[in-house]
């Protein structure tokens, strides 16, 4: 589940990063940002996953929630600037989802369940200390099944 991320973000030119639950967000954004790391993707080491059993008694793909913030650094701290820079970001993060699909897509047992859902972001034009410009990003992903 978590390579599946780093291979769809990498596949559209992002850094994905995974996070830590000991330090707030702030603080690993502005210690792992070099430029030459960004556009960066922090996916939030809190992933749920959900399972559940069909009808025919077996599992079905897990569901795992995913909350992930996809920043870059503006030119300068303008506001217009920030909002492209936001805006860059969210086009971004379209192009990344719809390269997680195409590799989610190989796991799916089942014709015609959503291999991803929920889909949304909210534009954060300036985040943080460093004032990084991105999206925070939610969406559910359907993972590999375990076969045992």
């Amino acid at each position: 589940m978590i390579q599946d991320i780093k291979i769809a973000a990498e596949s559209v030119g992002i850094t994905a990063v995974i996070t830590n639950s000991k330090e707030r967000i702030e603080t690993q954004l502005n210690k792992i940002t070099g430029t030459e790391s960004l556009p960066l993707m922090l996916v939030s080491w809190d992933l749920s996953t959900t399972l559940t059993i069909n009808e025919h008694g077996f599992l079905d793909n897990p569901v795992t929630d995913v909350v992930v913030l996809l920043m870059d650094k503006a030119d300068d701290t303008s506001k217009d600037e920030a909002e492209a820079t936001a805006e860059a970001m969210a086009t971004l993060y379209q192009q990344f989802v719809q390269a997680l699909y195409s590799q989610l897509v190989q796991y799916q047992k089942t014709e015609g369940t959503q291999t991803i859902s929920g889909i949304n972001y909210t534009l954060v034009p300036q985040h943080g200390m460093g004032k990084h410009s991105g999206i925070m990003g939610r969406f559910s992903m359907q993972t590999k099944i375990a076969n045992c």
